[in-house]
C-alpha cells in the first residue's frame, strides 16, 4: 500500500512537451503568437493602414469605401485562425490536466506521509508520558 501513496514529484511541463507531435507544436506556436496583445495592435495598424491608404494616400484606391477586400481578407483570417486558436488552447487544456492529475498525485502522497509522521509523533508522545511518569514515581519513591 505504502508504494501505492508514495508518489515521485515528476516535471509536468517535460511530460506535456514529449507529448506533442509536430503539428501540436505549430498549432501551440502560433496560438501563444496570436494570443498576444502585439497580435493586436498588429491586426489594428494593418486595418488602419489599409484605410488610410485606400481613402487618404492613394489616388486610385483598388479597394474603395465599404472596403469589401479588406473585410474579405479579414474573414479568411478569421476563418483560419479560430479552429487553429481552438485547437492550441486544446494543448494548453490538455496541459492544465497533466498539472492538476500531478498536483493531485503529490498532494495525496503529502497527506499519506502526513498522517504517517502524526502518527509516529503520537506515540513518541505518548512514550515519552510514559517515561516521565515513571521518572516521577522513582523520583517520589527515592
Amino acid at each position: 500500500m505504502q508504494d501505492e501513496i508514495h508518489h515521485e514529484p515528476q516535471n509536468v511541463n517535460k511530460l506535456h512537451k514529449a507529448s506533442l507531435g509536430l503539428q501540436d507544436k505549430i498549432a501551440l506556436a502560433i496560438t501563444t503568437a496570436i494570443g498576444t496583445m502585439y497580435a493586436v495592435y498588429f491586426f489594428a495598424l494593418a486595418m488602419a493602414g489599409w484605410m488610410l491608404w485606400q481613402t487618404k494616400f492613394s489616388s486610385q484606391p483598388f479597394d474603395p469605401y465599404p472596403f469589401a477586400f479588406l473585410l474579405f481578407m479579414g474573414n479568411i483570417v478569421q476563418l483560419l485562425l479560430m479552429p487553429l486558436i481552438m485547437v492550441g488552447q486544446n494543448i494548453q487544456n490538455r496541459h492544465a490536466e497533466i498539472r492538476s492529475d500531478e498536483e493531485y498525485k503529490t498532494t495525496k502522497s503529502s497527506y499519506h506521509d502526513i498522517e504517517q509522521i502524526l502518527t509516529h509523533l503520537d506515540s513518541q508522545d505518548r512514550e515519552l508520558l510514559k517515561q516521565s511518569k515513571l521518572l516521577e514515581d522513582l523520583i517520589r519513591k527515592g
